[in-house]
């Protein structure tokens, strides 16, 4: 009886919960770290005034992966709902995934 509920979502999983948590704040501090470190590297050597083109590519490439980690925190959690199989889920982080996706075009056209 408790398999047939948790297939059917009426009670979870708790150690694929705990994975997901995991590996999102896995993909976030990795971002925030990765982000940090290059703004701060590139500032640095913008206000030292040394290597002016590999500053402005450490400020850009830092830029990057702060915008980047949020919705590559929600392509960890689609691949981990596949692998749950909880197409619920699936369905409604593939829709913001396609939110985040349109607003990035949008702010370009």
């Amino acid at each position: 009886m408790n398999r047939d509920m948790l297939r059917r979502g009426l009670i979870t999983d708790r150690s694929a919960n705990a994975r997901l948590e995991v590996m999102i704040g896995e993909v976030l501090r990795f971002g925030t770290i990765a982000s940090s470190t290059l703004l701060a590297i590139g500032l640095a050597m913008t206000l030292a005034r040394y290597r002016r083109e590999l500053a402005r590519l450490l400020l850009e490439a830092g830029l990057i992966i702060l915008v980047a980690t949020p919705a590559a925190r929600v392509v960890t959690s689609v691949i981990e709902y596949i692998g749950e199989r909880d197409c619920v889920f699936v369905v409604l982080t593939l829709m913001v995934l396609l939110a985040l996706g349109g607003s990035v075009i949008a702010a370009y056209l």
